[in-house]
């Protein structure tokens, strides 16, 4: 007798839904799914939100990297002079953001947008692995259109699980990986949700991904269905995963070689689709540019990120306006490279900042898979494999782009320097790279002085402390008894 097997298309908890819940998946609503057209049928209510702006998908975030996540991680960073700027956002003419806001993000105590991410991501990766172990009964579907459509949610999949293991874990405790069950449709009794190890998390990473592009080698994409399912996409996912994975307690000799092979062919054909002028930066932005070859979101909310990068209606004296810009960030741009006119105003972020409108509309725009990420990427990966010579050939054929100036000598640290200065610079407010990369490189010290509700507060962030292990949810702690804590975090009341 054909197994018939209910998809739960609403899994939204109580405030107490550990993430063993969402992976194994208790029943609300249902719906019987017995067939390949039953199946693209219940994932394209989650992929309508990848082809389209305005609508919210059946489960996990949108857009993929959501305006408060971006706001969260872009605090935590070091990109802006937030002292300086303190005027501006505990102001009576922001109604962007209040006191209670700007002190919850910038003293790194933003529990609610954590949580967040770790229940709509483990809520995300709970539905697809209900369809793809589905999947594995569907002996009469079209071979090719189920590859098309598993290799689809095994990529996005993968996606969640990456984010979750970047934001959660720590990069040198091997036993402090993120929970993960990928679901087998067994009746399973007793299941703990414990941590696994980092090293287990990256196998499951390596494997989906590799079996997803062994998918597109074999069937291709089905143009008008698919959104990651696109070799490029895939391969540089996966010099993303060696990428990040090679400086982890994870890490393995053949990392950088890895990321070398992927970055390559994600990168192929692509030089004639790279902006290299500032209208084209900005209409990149915008996603006017068609065959720029990368993924992108845009989140739905007019100004959802004015609360920290400023108001859209600054021209009529709203604040937060004329932001001021870390003196060492800007230290590092050449006078001639084309993202300082883009970016900035004098020492201040540019009204216009992302998109070129006079007045920037200060949507979230993501954008995944860039090929920008993949020549840093390769740079890097060159040069940590003592190849200088080719490292600074992939590095100053990005700077072309940017119209800064090449570097053509020195040592691997002042190569990989200069490649990490790269990044800071092209990844100004994109998303959450820039604290992965203080989080990666252990670079620097955060300090902070800041007065909220009329009490001094002082912060001090060291290069890989605890701070960049986000919090595990007290919910999840709460539910679930066999994860660990990540120490260290202690709630500020106001």
């Amino acid at each position: 007798m054909k197994k018939i097997f209910y998809l739960y298309i609403i899994m939204l908890g109580s405030l107490l839904t550990s993430c063993k819940d969402f992976l194994d998946l208790p029943p609300k609503n249902q719906r019987a799914v017995t067939t390949l057209n039953d199946v693209k049928s219940v994932l394209a209510g989650y992929l309508d939100a990848f082809s389209r702006n305005n609508i919210r998908p059946i489960v996990g975030p949108y857009p993929i990297i959501t305006e408060a996540q971006n706001m969260m991680f872009e605090s935590y960073s070091d990109n802006f002079d937030f002292e300086g700027n303190m005027a501006q956002y505990v102001n009576r003419q922001n109604n962007h953001g209040n006191e209670k806001f700007y002190a919850n993000k910038l003293l790194w105590n933003d529990y609610e947008a954590s949580t967040q991410i770790w229940n709509s991501y483990y809520e995300a990766i709970g539905f697809l692995n209900a369809l793809i172990e589905q999947c594995e009964d569907l002996k009469d579907a079209d071979p090719q259109e189920l590859k098309r459509v598993k290799g689809e949610m095994m990529v996005h999949r993968a996606y969640y699980i990456f984010k979750l293991q970047q934001y959660f874990a720590p990069m040198d405790r091997e036993e402090m990986g993120i929970p993960l069950y990928l679901h087998t449709g067994k009746e399973v009794m007793g299941i703990e949700m414990k941590r696994k190890s980092s090293a287990e998390i990256y196998a499951v990473l390596i494997n989906d991904l590799s079996q997803a592009l062994s998918y597109y080698t074999e069937a291709g994409a089905n143009t008008g269905y698919n959104r990651f399912f696109n070799d490029r996409f895939i391969q540089h996912l996966l010099a993303q995963v060696f990428w990040f994975k090679a400086e982890s307690s994870a890490k393995e000799s053949s990392d950088y070689q890895q990321v070398i092979k992927y970055a390559t062919a994600a990168l192929e054909n692509v030089e004639a689709f790279v902006p290299s002028t500032p209208v084209a930066l900005q209409q990149t932005q915008q996603n006017l540019l068609s065959q720029y070859p990368a993924y992108y979101m845009q989140g739905m909310t007019y100004g959802g990120v004015s609360a920290i990068y400023g108001s859209t209606w600054g021209y009529l004296g709203f604040a937060p306006a004329n932001l001021k810009v870390a003196p060492d960030l800007l230290q590092l741009f050449d006078e001639q490279d084309i993202r300082k006119a883009a970016y900035f105003n004098g020492n201040t972020l540019s009204a216009s900042w992302p998109d070129g409108a006079a007045y920037g509309a200060k949507y979230v725009r993501v954008h995944l898979f860039t090929p920008e990420e993949a020549f840093l990427m390769l740079a890097e990966a060159y040069c940590r494999s003592n190849n200088l010579d080719q490292g600074r050939m992939v590095l100053n054929t990005f700077k072309g782009y940017r119209n800064a100036k090449e570097l053509n000598s020195g040592s691997a640290n002042e190569l990989l320097k200069e490649i990490i200065n790269e990044r800071r610079k092209e990844f100004f407010t994109d998303t959450d790279k820039r604290w992965i990369d203080l989080k990666r490189y252990k670079l620097g010290t955060i300090n902070r002085t800041l007065k909220f509700f009329n009490i001094d507060f002082s912060l001090r962030v060291e290069a890989g402390d605890f701070h960049y292990s986000l919090p595990i949810p007290l919910s999840e702690l709460q539910e679930n008894p066999h994860i660990a804590p990540n120490e260290g975090w202690e709630p500020l009341i106001f």
